[in-house]
């Protein structure tokens, strides 16, 4: 009998294609293979593996996602994944879904997505940790190690892409789009982790957040259809203050021992959700 974990990969194979030759993928036991015989084993632990010799990535090991994971349990983000789920709601999606988080990370936001969508999500992150992660627990959701430069998703099959404080890659995004399908994009607000940066300034080339035109850049390559604005301010313990400066882009790298983390008693996520169709798609 085929573990779940395994089972539930097969069943997308209709929706992937081989990372090195493009060929569709078919289901083989418990490993997927194209026409040109390149075989993805699927791994025991829930996940499937569409980078097998990628090296680990300096910085991004388990311990930063498991501290990202404890963070989210800490609901610190809860505002962004109501916000998320209100905008999935808003869309005039099929009753059956596909929904791909590109940049999934340990799997939070899609996750809370997927408590509340019926529907086939998928993460997908280069980090083998990330995924390794995001699988613990079984689940509905499958989880892919894959490049966003080169997704493994068919052509024109995907109702919605997550990307979600991540790089975006939107040739990649329209390509896998259906002509109707939706991008959904959260970038971060000015006051965003903004307690992080004060604490960490004088360490920091920009203690302000930056805005490098993400918005603007999106709207050169889709239809820029709609951005909302969410913001939550919340208490923080000595832990999770250890966390945040594990897992957080503001500090990546810094030794925690080095700041003054007994002032960092609150944190605010600000973050706004971008919503893209992709260029020439007609109005549902």
């Amino acid at each position: 009998m085929v573990r779940p974990g395994i089972q539930k990969h097969l069943d997308i194979a209709s929706l992937l294609q081989c990372p090195l030759c493009h060929e569709h993928l078919h289901a083989i036991t418990c490993s997927l293979r194209c026409a040109r015989g390149h075989d993805f084993a699927i791994s025991s632990k829930g996940f499937l593996n569409l980078i097998p010799q990628q090296g680990p990535l300096k910085g991004y090991d388990e311990s930063f996602f498991t501290s990202r994971q404890r963070i989210m349990e800490a609901e610190v983000y809860r505002i962004l994944n109501e916000a998320l789920i209100q905008t999935l709601e808003n869309l005039d999606l099929p009753d059956d879904p596909i929904i791909i988080d590109a940049g999934c990370g340990e799997g939070s936001y899609l996750k809370a997505i997927s408590s509340r969508f019926c529907g086939t999500c998928i993460g997908i992150d280069i980090v083998k940790d990330a995924i390794r992660c995001a699988a613990r627990g079984g689940g509905a959701e499958r989880w892919l190690v894959a490049d966003l430069a080169n997704m493994p998703i068919r052509n024109h099959s995907v109702d919605v892409v997550l990307n979600v404080f991540t790089p975006a890659n939107y040739t990649e995004f329209q390509r896998i789009l259906k002509h109707d399908g939706m991008l959904v994009k959260v970038i971060p607000g000015p006051d965003h982790m903004h307690e992080l940066r004060d604490l960490a300034c004088d360490r920091l080339a920009h203690s302000a957040m930056q805005d490098h035109g993400v918005a603007e850049h999106l709207s050169r390559h889709m239809e820029l259809t709609t951005r909302a604005r969410v913001t939550q301010t919340s208490y923080v313990s000595p832990e999770l203050a250890r966390d945040l400066v594990r897992m957080s882009p503001v500090t990546f790298g810094m030794d925690p021992d080095e700041l003054e983390l007994d002032k960092l008693t609150n944190i605010t996520v600000d973050a706004e959700v971008l919503c893209a169709r992709p260029h020439g798609q007609e109005t549902r």
